[in-house]
């Protein structure tokens, strides 16, 4: 049985049309403008809400909660260039949002589920905790919130679990990732499989005698190309209103 919400299919109508509101050229005034953006931000976080409600009740219940308009609505958040830039980033990464509640995640490259073994729908509008277990170090996981707090880079590496419940240490590099006014857009995660890990050349690809790059180099390359596609879109975006 799935469940789905009106509510949801509501909220997706109301943020279309603040966004159509705001691309109005009659409208001029400063103040609608940013009391527009804040609206469409309330709409997003209260969508989010009732996405974690519907899962919490899968959980309870064991039944399958229908994500696919809750899944359009967080992809949403960011716009198609942005997703298509990120597109053709291959190592495995995810992106969280921290402006709205529990940082969820909002975007999940293909090499992240293919390394997870989760779905799309099963990652996008949660938080990456799921990824941690039984055996994963609550040291570990406190230093990556602290990170986050103050808004700092870390790199750790810790044991986390597949969908499948096996386990594989993960190297993991966590960094802010700013758009073209400087502010904070989201928080990159890279992740790299310690336990089988591939040596991988400059263009992401495995090994065949090239020079390779070291986990380090390519946790920066990820975040590198991550960064450029955020503020490049930030920047597209400005220009465009």
């Amino acid at each position: 049985m799935e469940v789905c919400s009106d509510s949801v299919a509501e909220l997706d109508y109301l943020v279309a049309l603040d966004s159509a509101l705001a691309d109005d050229k009659d409208i001029e005034d400063d103040e609608h403008c940013k009391a527009g953006e804040i609206e469409k931000r309330k709409a997003v976080t209260a969508m989010h809400n009732i996405f974690s409600m519907l899962t919490h009740y899968s959980e309870l219940t064991g039944r399958l909660v229908c994500a696919k308009k809750c899944y359009g609505s967080v992809t949403g958040t960011l716009n198609t260039s942005l997703n298509i830039s990120l597109g053709r980033i291959k190592q495995s990464f995810i992106l969280t949002d921290p402006h709205l509640p529990d940082m969820p995640i909002v975007y999940a490259s293909d090499a992240f589920l293919k390394l997870t073994g989760y779905s799309k729908n099963e990652v996008l509008g949660g938080n990456c905790r799921f990824l941690s277990g039984q055996n994963t170090d609550n040291s570990t996981l406190f230093q990556i919130k602290e990170s986050i707090r103050t808004e700092q880079p870390c790199t750790v590496c810790l044991l986390n679990y597949r969908k499948d419940k096996s386990s594989f240490w993960n190297y993991l590099h966590i960094s802010p990732v700013r758009n073209a006014s400087g502010k904070i857009a989201y928080f990159v995660g890279v992740q790299i499989d310690a336990n089988g890990d591939v040596q991988i050349d400059a263009n992401g690809d495995k090994s065949g005698g090239k020079q390779v790059l070291s986990p380090a180099m390519r946790h920066l390359s990820a975040v590198g190309a991550v960064k450029v596609a955020v503020r490049s879109s930030s920047m597209c975006a400005s220009t465009s209103k």
